[in-house]
């Protein structure tokens, strides 16, 4: 059976509030649970960089709780840690974690799993966009000038140099691309044809 409850000082105790958003979680078995349901909704292994990422950037947890609440998982047997193919420690959840997750998920509030998962999902897609994916951006005198590539097996799919004028515009298209480089490649040669017919709608479904 799962157990999955406060602990005495962790019930008395919240968590170091530096960085967390009002709204965010307050206390440590919190933070347990939601790192439980992020793994258990992604259905993969994330890289604890991932998973501070989501915490801190949302508002939801800082990164000392962070670290702290996923090492005491893998130490209870809810989460273990595998390696990929770069020698990257990511986490994975077990059969307790799942069930933990099932058992607590609503003691945290909808709008914080929903945020949490999503940035979840959207730091895999990112990371998954990078395989084949590249940004360059060099400082030049007018601007910054800013090369997308998107590789294939053989040449390049697409290659396109932007002319910006600030670091904050580089990273703004930076992000959008890697979210997403095949919507970007749809919307250039449409453009330049004239047509969707070839490469179809710019957003499957």
């Amino acid at each position: 059976m799962v157990r999955f409850v406060r602990k005495a000082g962790e019930q008395m105790n919240d968590v170091f509030r530096a960085g967390v958003a009002p709204g965010g979680l307050t206390m440590d078995y919190e933070i347990k649970v939601l790192i439980c349901y992020i793994l258990d909704q992604v259905e993969e292994p994330i890289p604890i960089s991932a998973l501070i990422e989501v915490f801190v950037g949302q508002g939801i947890g800082n990164y000392f709780e962070v670290t702290s609440a996923a090492s005491q998982l893998v130490k209870n047997n809810h989460l273990c840690i595998d390696t990929d193919e770069n020698g990257c420690k990511r986490y994975e959840i077990t059969k307790l974690g799942k069930n933990a997750a099932k058992t607590f998920e609503k003691n945290i509030p909808l709008s914080v799993r929903e945020r949490a998962v999503a940035a979840a999902k959207r730091y895999l897609t990112v990371e998954h966009n990078k395989k084949y994916s590249k940004t360059n951006i060099q400082k030049v005198p007018d601007g910054y000038e800013m090369t997308l590539t998107i590789t294939d097996v053989g040449s390049d799919l697409l290659t396109v140099k932007l002319l910006l004028p600030t670091m904050e515009v580089c990273r703004q298209v930076q992000e959008r691309f890697l979210e997403d480089p095949l919507v970007i490649y749809k919307g250039v040669v449409a453009l330049v044809t004239g047509s969707f017919d070839n490469i179809g709608p710019l957003v499957e479904g």
